[in-house]
């Protein structure tokens, strides 16, 4: 695929990456950043099939990166190493998942992770468009309480 042609679609995804990214670091200049530097990693990216779930899943790294920073400037536990740390944001981004229901977390799959249209995964989950909207608002509002308070 293409430079342009991955960039054009990119672009049109750009509000889903950005909403995503805010939603999990509750930070608008964070997400800019975070959702800069998956696109950047997107593009120079050569072989991807599915650039839209790469995007995601990248957007998703780099706000683990922002969090980890923001922990470490906070000083939380100072004894922690860096990749013991990002196994712990990435495990607890994992187990916070797991805690959606069923349809929010295949929700939050169709869209984030494999990029489908809230019309495709409407046809997927045998749910109405706007029940894919509010499923996929409610489970990133759960994500973000979870990851940023201690449950």
């Amino acid at each position: 695929m293409k430079t342009a042609h991955k960039r054009h679609i990119l672009e049109e995804h750009y509000l889903d990456f950005y909403s995503r990214a805010v939603s999990i670091l509750d930070d608008e200049d964070d997400a800019k950043d975070a959702v800069q530097e998956a696109v950047v990693k997107t593009l120079v990216r050569v072989g991807l099939r599915d650039v839209v779930g790469y995007c995601f899943r990248t957007t998703e790294n780099e706000c683990i990166n922002i969090m980890r920073r923001r922990r470490r400037l906070m000083r939380l536990d100072a004894s922690e190493e860096p990749a013991a740390e990002d196994r712990r944001l990435g495990n607890e981004l994992k187990e916070s998942r797991s805690l959606l229901l069923p349809l929010e977390r295949k929700v939050l799959d169709l869209r984030h992770d494999h990029g489908y249209t809230i019309e495709e995964t409407s046809r997927l989950t045998g749910v109405s468009p706007s029940t894919v909207k509010r499923l996929q608002a409610s489970a990133e509002k759960k994500l973000k309480y979870i990851m940023t308070h201690e449950i």
